[in-house]
């Protein structure tokens, strides 16, 4: 059995794709071209190839092996492998492919015994089998090897020992062969063995003078010639030196990662509590970035994190990869020159590094400062970047981690890939600009191969992991939503069962909050991306193409869907339903809307005052849905305006209560906006003057203003809230929407009225029975899941619901809502008449 990394893709594989057979017949900027038996040439790009549901490669072309094998004889590597398992149980407690329930047995368990307490145990165990000279000092050393090297530390050298090549020879004809096999920069067209001893010859000649070192014999050349370059495996890429003399011939044989402060500009340096750092992965010798990420230093990299996104970049994780304009490369590293020190789980990172064959390589201070002067040269760009760059409307440190990683990936993407770099001309070759993605396409061109990405489980798996259970509308992570129709068999199962949610295993990115993946089963995965805005739940962070933060203060109400069939099986699922059923398009609701986006658009532009709107109405009326309405609809049209400006805030939701003072209502406005705490000491002026800036920077155009006259004036005589932020009001271009009850005269209510003569006003009114009551009953109709109801014998009730209800929209609501739900509870299972006239409305 041959195990090799990276996994390639090379000229003359036969790879099925769109159930054809495919040979690859080159590659090229970025892309791989195929072709089929007929002829036909497609060319795409890796990711479009990869991700195809049916990529598979049928028969590898004849071409070399990959360059990092596992050459020995086939009972020698199962030799091997049969002791991996034994030192894997010595070092976990488990042997590999453990199921996830197993648990270690007793001597083996790494809570109650130590290390040599359990390679002791092995020890006895492999003796009484009647493994001679196995001793606990032998698993001792083999498990030391094996941490230290992976499976090749455990084959048995004895049998795979050869002559080093040219050991019988010259010492100074293997050292100038060597770096003439090796330097294929200056040698490209060398390509036989007699050329390779012409330049040699030549190359002795120059050195120690002519006739001084004799060449082997023609034969004897060849052959030493053969055993060089099959021990390269034949790579027929191109060697390169950088100052301290490290030679690099592929993408991915060096790869360095390195963490480095961003110098932030002070305005996003107040909103950091710690140093914000940037963890990079550059391929030396391409100047590649393999990933970059963004994090605080409250704590360490999580090392499995880091070996994931280098073995799935952005492109292999996009859900349409053909939407992309430009990725970065696909490079699988070979080796990592990285301080372990600075990763958390180090010891789960090197064991996963060892399982996939990346050599973990701790970088002494000559071995690593290519690697830092790239990593130098691409932060301070980066720091010089985000001084010139518009940064948004940043309110925390959270959202400021987000807008940064975004930043940064498509900086990569769009300017350092394609940035001049004066250390890769020897590697893009004399006719090409000497960037990163040059360099990277012409090492392709020469090698004939590109890497692949291993098994999706097996990276997935590397990822942090949380617990969730599967509510109706999807799994929660970090304060966002993820939902798909993939999930309703887990959601059906639930409805079915017990009706309690099912409990999955979530894993996630937390520096990709597009999407999440929950397992089924002992290996399937399901791809869940993140649901629309309008779900997320407060304070949640927004990234793309929406805005940055929902405030405290705003909660759009959520979209009405009607579930599955399946889910609706369960009584405690239809209890919830019916308890939010659809909202009611009412002509106040309908007339309010209207109104709130016609007074924005002549506010926006106006020079004088500002108008605004006051909603009155008993309670229940349906004032607060209408201002929740209007603002969810100026939350979505500035979405679709301003696509990629951050942190906008269109619409501010405040409810004042009755102790609320003046300087109450402005801090929880002030609390509402992108702004940095206020502190208690700050007057109400400097109160009031910072709310009215970040109205202005923040693009808002309608303040919701609920309960507006709860809060009564001062003992002291002073003026009610509302009045202040009528004031404000005429400052900012935004319009102020307010909502209360109608009162009787002498009410502060009619005392600001009085006094702001630029009120539009509109009162909720019963709805007279007629076509539009009818529809609304309709409506209602057409929502109720109950076993025993006929379709249209609610609207059968239309007068009688009237004369209950009064005509108020809001009572017609509430008096099906509960009659439904008694119905349920009951097991009638249907609305009549009867059951009606005993709810209170």
């Amino acid at each position: 059995m041959d195990v090799s990394w990276p996994p390639r893709l090379g000229v003359g594989d036969r790879v099925r794709f769109e159930d054809r057979a495919w040979v690859v017949s080159g590659f090229g900027h970025g892309g791989v071209e195929i072709a089929d038996p007929l002829g036909d040439l497609t060319w795409l790009t890796v990711p479009q190839l990869v991700l195809s549901g049916d990529f598979d490669v049928l028969e590898r072309g004849p071409r070399s092996r990959s360059v990092r094998v596992l050459s020995a004889p086939g009972e020698v590597l199962e030799r091997a492998r049969w002791w991996e398992r034994h030192i894997v149980e010595v070092i976990t407690g488990l042997p590999p492919g453990a199921d996830d329930r197993a648990t270690p047995r007793p001597e083996f368990d790494p809570a109650v015994r130590s290390l040599g307490e359990r390679e002791a145990a092995k020890a006895a165990e492999l003796a009484a089998e009647g493994v001679s000279g196995a001793s606990a000092r032998t698993v001792r050393r083999r498990r030391q090897r094996y941490q230290a090297q992976g499976v090749e530390g455990l084959i048995d050298g004895r049998a795979v020992r050869k002559p080093a090549p040219g050991s019988r020879q010259d010492p100074r004809v293997l050292e100038v062969l060597a770096m003439i096999v090796a330097d294929d920069t200056r040698y490209w067209r060398t390509t036989s063995a007699e050329d390779y001893r012409r330049a040699t010859g030549t190359m002795l000649a120059a050195l120690y003078g002519p006739g001084v070192v004799k060449l082997p014999s023609r034969s004897t050349f060849q052959r030493l010639v053969k055993e060089l370059t099959s021990k390269r495996g034949r790579v027929r890429g191109i060697s390169v030196a950088d100052r301290e003399g490290i030679r690099s011939s592929r993408p991915g044989e060096r790869v360095y990662v390195d963490t480095v402060a961003l110098a932030l500009p002070q305005p996003l340096a107040r909103l950091a509590s710690r140093p914000v750092l940037m963890t990079v992965a550059v391929d030396e010798l391409t100047m590649s970035v393999c990933t970059v990420m963004i994090h605080s230093s409250r704590r360490p990299l999580d090392g499995g994190l880091l070996l994931a996104r280098l073995c799935d970049p952005p492109a292999l994780r996009d859900a349409d990869p053909s939407m992309r304009e430009a990725v970065l490369p696909l490079i699988m590293p070979e080796s990592l020159l990285l301080e372990r020190k600075l990763l958390r789980r180090p010891r789960a990172f090197t064991d996963a590094c060892r399982h996939l064959g990346i050599k973990v390589m701790h970088p002494e201070p000559v071995g690593k400062a290519r690697g830092e002067r790239i990593v130098g040269k691409l932060v301070s760009l980066f720091n010089a970047e985000l001084a010139l760059s518009e940064a948004g409307r940043i309110s925390d440190e959270a959202s400021l981690i987000t807008w940064l990683q975004t930043r940064v990936e498509r900086w990569v993407e769009s300017f350092w890939q394609h940035q001049p770099q004066q250390g890769l001309r020897a590697v893009a070759g004399s006719g090409a600009q000497p960037t990163p993605s040059a360099a990277y396409d012409a090492c392709v061109a020469r090698l004939g191969s590109v890497h692949l990405p291993p098994d999706a489980n097996a990276v997935r798996s590397l990822l942090p992991s949380v617990k969730r259970r599967v509510a109706m509308n999807g799994v929660h992570v970090g304060g966002r939503r993820y939902d798909c129709p993939d999930l309703d068999p887990l959601r059906a199962t639930a409805s079915h069962a017990s009706g309690a949610p099912t409990e999955v295993q979530v894993r996630f990115d937390p520096h990709d909050v597009r999407q999440v993946w929950v397992q089924t089963g002992d290996t399937g995965r399901i791809r869940v991306p993140l649901a629309g805005a309008a779900s997320r739940s407060r304070h949640s962070l927004r990234t793309g193409d929406e805005s940055a933060v929902y405030r405290a203060g705003w909660c759009p109400p959520v979209n009405f869907m009607p579930p599955s069939q399946a889910v609706l099986e369960h009584d405690q699922e239809r209890l919830a339903y019916h308890a939010q059923l659809p909202l009611l398009p009412t002509p106040f609701l309908q007339d309010a809307l209207k109104l709130g986006q016609r007074l924005a658009v002549m506010n926006h532009a106006a020079v004088g005052g500002h108008h605004g709107l006051l909603i009155t109405g008993p309670p229940g009326s349906g004032k607060t849905t209408a201002l929740q309405q209007l603002g969810q609809r100026f939350e979505q049209a500035d979405r679709s305006r301003h696509p990629d400006r951050y942190l906008r805030v269109p619409a501010v939701y405040l409810r004042i209560q009755p102790g609320d003072s003046t300087r109450t209502v402005f801090l929880k406005l002030a609390g509402l906006l992108p702004i940095p705490r206020l502190s208690g000491r700050t007057s109400t002026a400097s109160v009031s003057e910072t709310v009215r800036k970040a109205l202005l920077s923040s693009g808002t155009s309608v303040v919701l203003v609920d309960d507006a006259f709860a809060a009564r004036p001062s003992s002291r005589g002073g003026a009610a809230p509302v009045d202040q932020l009528r004031n404000l009001a005429d400052e900012v271009p935004a319009t102020f929407v307010y909502a209360g009850v109608e009162e009787q005269e002498n009410s502060p209510s009619s005392a600001f009225r009085t006094s702001q003569g630029r009120l539009t006003h509109l009162r909720a009114a019963p709805v007279p029975y007629g076509t539009g009551w009818v529809r609304m009953v309709e409506t209602l109709d057409q929502a109720l899941h109950l076993r025993h109801h006929q379709p249209g014998s609610l609207v059968r009730l239309a007068q009688e619901l009237h004369a209950m209800t009064g005509g108020w929209p809001g009572a017609l609501a509430h008096l099906v809502r509960s009659a439904a739900i008694e119905a349920i509870l009951t097991g009638n299972e249907e609305i009549t008449e009867q059951n009606l006239e005993l709810i209170t409305v």
